[in-house]
């Protein structure tokens, strides 16, 4: 909840109290009957910060002179859209992002004696694996992707940032929701937060084309968020009004056609978190368990995806249909999408987009559901420092001080700079985007995550298929599922 918290600073200072309730990133829940607190648009607080909050980096901490470096993902990894930005520049720049990087490294490189370096390459996962298990130490930092950072961690090559004294994972540069939900027996082998803007990047929301709003005389999405109106019923209302057979051939023509939704597959698992279900909980010992899932719930909300993804006419999806994201986006841009499922990225590739777009949260399955709910695509970088790291002790002191400039330093950029500044086109997707983040979570068992047993893929892949035997399925792989997940598990905690 980066934006949340460089926006409540001043207020953080004044009270520890609402420091420790305001930064808590808050899961998806479940069903409740309770109205939602994301449905209150939060006000912004716009005192510049004068006062920062103490951190627990050692006084005397010194490098002496010595280079940290960083793997990194290179251009060729997803394209040039997800080569890491937010590591190290070379220069000042002009840029609000590359400019707050290279001001926060000169910061960091002055008072710590130290050389900040990194290594882009595509395979950051094979990368790693061939330096740890040769015992280089020639990163002392990774950002791997979410794939790559799980492969690692399977294979036991990371150490635990909570064991690392220098570094307290508990600071609101951290981010709390991966922190509470990706553990393991107490164990934390990656991160993200203010150090990183990938992850925001990298979440996925929803955007809404204000022309056809306004063409159609449809309700304005930001009011039904306010009015906690916003669900998948609403949604596949508005989206039948908004497709169009433009040539009147009978077919779905991508290049020709207008339609109510436009996305790729990914939003299969957005609908899942979107009415508060997730894969994995925690038991007692902060261990991942599978939850007992509501099956009548699940095929519920099965059913209204399924109305709103296999209706083919209204939902177009890029890589069901045989295309990519040149097309998903150009769909969009000519003003033939009324909603967009995309990852948070996107905004900054429409820049140059004539007509004006809003960005909302993904639908809540009813009204009563209490919270929005929001994934993190895999494409989004992880932190993590690696067991051949020699020196982790003063790495990780760096580390933690790295986090903690970049609160004050690339956060505001990203959000008060970047997307308020230049990309966003009205206020209110700027509030939208606190409910989105407030609503986002990290889940160790989803498809974007470990996966185990395939038991993330179960409603994807049935919601892909137009089918809603949920309960059958579920049944059918969860026991082989436990055992995965048991056994790997345990290793993960008996070899770390």
């Amino acid at each position: 909840m980066k934006k949340l918290t460089a926006f409540l600073l001043v207020l953080v200072m004044l009270s520890v109290e609402l420091f420790a309730v305001s930064c808590q990133n808050q899961p998806a829940e479940a069903v409740t009957t309770e109205a939602a607190d994301e449905t209150t648009v939060p006000e912004e607080t716009t005192e510049a910060v004068t006062e920062r909050l103490p951190n627990n980096v050692p006084e005397d901490l010194d490098l002496g002179g010595n280079t940290v470096t960083f793997l990194v993902i290179d251009d060729k990894f997803n394209g040039a859209a997800w080569k890491s930005q937010d590591i190290f520049e070379e220069e000042d720049s002009t840029d609000p992002i590359a400019s707050a990087v290279y001001t926060r490294n000169q910061t960091l490189q002055d008072k710590y004696h130290a050389v900040i370096a990194e290594e882009a390459v595509t395979s950051t996962g094979a990368t790693a694996k061939k330096a740890i298990n040769s015992g280089s130490d020639e990163y002392q930092v990774l950002m791997c992707d979410t794939k790559s950072t799980l492969s690692l961690v399977q294979s036991c090559l990371l150490r635990d940032l909570n064991s690392i004294d220098t570094m307290d994972m508990s600071q609101p540069w951290w981010d709390q929701n991966i922190v509470k939900n990706c553990s393991i027996g107490g164990k934390l082998f990656f991160a993200t937060g203010d150090i990183s803007i990938m992850d925001n990047d990298a979440t996925w929301v929803m955007m809404f084309n204000k022309k056809t709003i306004e063409k159609l005389d449809l309700e304005s999405p930001y009011d039904l968020v306010k009015n906690n109106q916003w669900t998948f019923d609403k949604m596949y209302e508005m989206m039948q009004e908004a497709h169009a057979d433009e040539n009147g051939n009978a077919k779905v023509d991508y290049d020709e056609d207008s339609f109510g939704f436009v996305t790729h597959n990914s939003s299969l698992g957005a609908f899942y978190y979107a009415a508060g279900l997730k894969v994995i909980d925690k038991d007692a010992d902060d261990l991942p368990i599978f939850p007992e899932q509501n099956a009548e719930y699940v095929n519920l909300v099965l059913d209204k995806s399924i109305k709103i993804w296999s209706d083919k006419t209204v939902t177009w999806s890029a890589d069901r249909d045989g295309y990519g994201a040149v097309e998903l986006q150009q769909i969009f841009e000519e003003g033939r999408g009324l909603f967009l499922g995309e990852v948070m990225q996107l905004v900054f590739r429409l820049r140059e987009m004539e007509i004006d777009f809003g960005l909302i949260p993904f639908p809540k399955y009813d009204s009563n559901q209490q919270n929005y709910g929001h994934f993190v695509h895999q494409t989004t970088a992880l932190l993590s420092i690696p067991v051949s790291c020699k020196d982790y002790v003063k790495i990780g002191a760096f580390v933690e001080a790295m986090a903690y400039e970049s609160m004050y330093t690339l956060t505001p950029a990203y959000y008060e700079t970047a997307l308020n500044g230049k990309y966003f086109r009205d206020p209110e997707s700027s509030d939208m985007l606190d409910i989105i983040l407030r609503s986002r979570t990290f889940d160790l068992g989803s498809t974007h995550m470990f996966d185990w047993g395939g038991i993330g893929s179960v409603f994807t892949g049935l919601l892909a298929k137009g089918s809603n035997a949920y309960a059958s399925t579920y049944q059918k792989k969860i026991k082989a599922a436990k055992t995965k997940l048991s056994k790997e598990i345990a290793k993960i905690l008996k070899e770390t």
